[in-house]
């Protein structure tokens, strides 16, 4: 599943769409998953370039596993933990493109 852009902000994570999932508490989840999937593939390649591009919602999805802290299938994650790390990783890459 393609992501659509927003237009202020050509590389922000745009709100996932409502059929990603059947809670705005699991496509939060989501969101802030590709943010961090996102910003780990940045660092990783060492570019300063938006390569929201080059990721779907379904990497997102498939991404649960490594993220999964609980069986609940409507509470799989601490979606604020999740906010946390993409924070984070995301201020390493704004850090280490500023250099």
């Amino acid at each position: 599943m393609a992501i659509a852009r927003e237009a202020e902000d050509n590389c922000r994570i745009p709100k996932p769409p409502a059929d990603l999932a059947e809670t705005a508490y699991l496509r939060n989840g989501y969101r802030a998953i590709l943010r961090i999937l996102v910003a780990e593939e940045a660092l990783a390649s060492e570019t300063c370039t938006c390569l929201l591009d080059q990721f779907t919602w379904d990497q997102a999805l498939d991404a649960l596993p490594r993220f999964q802290t609980s069986d609940n299938p409507r509470l799989p994650f601490k979606v604020l933990d999740l906010y946390a790390q993409a924070d984070a990783l995301e201020a390493q890459v704004v850090e280490a493109c500023a250099e």
